[in-house]
């Protein structure tokens, strides 16, 4: 499903890159992206583990430890956080993979799919952050559920089908060579986009 996974290079770099997104986003946004009533908005980041798998689980669990050690609420969120996210990321890509429906159907299993991400979200992280800050537990679920449906069901579907369109992680494994995918890329975009000596 994924362009570059026949190459670990690819991977390394797609895990580094998501985990550096997801950080800086954490780190620029602390006020919506910690507590009970949070629009963490580094979340729209998982629904993109349904195209990039493994790397992207990866990512995504590395930047929210680093992300949440910003938080200071401690060893449960650090930990917490990262093992949700991994969760979340490598559940939804999973199911997404069985996904092969076309149209409209495609696009509403897809949003389900996420929203299991989502529900993944809420009960772990809505559970310990109950414990944190002594709150009524369906209260913490609440504020995180309204966050989570704004990031990742809304600006991480978007996304998502936004780079759905690219076709560039639909390819076969055979364009992690790059000679293969450059040849791509101009066919796609025109020869004079790309001018690169071998």
């Amino acid at each position: 499903m994924t362009y570059y996974k026949d190459s670990l290079s690819a991977k390394i770099a797609v895990a580094a890159i998501i985990a550096a997104l997801y950080a800086v986003l954490v780190w620029a946004l602390p006020f919506i992206s910690f507590f009970i009533w949070q629009v963490r908005i580094a979340d729209c980041l998982i629904p993109q583990a349904l195209i990039l798998g493994m790397p992207a689980a990866i990512g995504l669990a590395l930047g929210c430890f680093a992300g949440n050690l910003v938080g200071g609420l401690g060893i449960i969120d650090y930990f917490g956080g990262s093992l949700t996210n991994f969760l979340a990321a490598i559940l939804g890509y999973y199911l997404e993979k069985h996904n092969t429906n076309t149209g409209l159907k495609r696009v509403l299993i897809t949003q389900l799919i996420i929203t299991v991400q989502t529900l993944i979200n809420v009960f772990i992280v809505g559970t310990y952050l109950s414990f944190i800050f002594s709150m009524p537990l369906e209260l913490s679920w609440l504020g995180i559920l309204i966050g989570s449906l704004i990031s990742l069901n809304l600006v991480g579907f978007l996304i998502y089908e936004a780079l759905r369109k690219t076709n560039l992680f639909t390819l076969e494994s055979k364009t992690a060579n790059l000679d293969t995918a450059v040849q791509y890329i101009k066919r796609q975009f025109g020869s004079k986009i790309i001018k690169m000596k071998y």
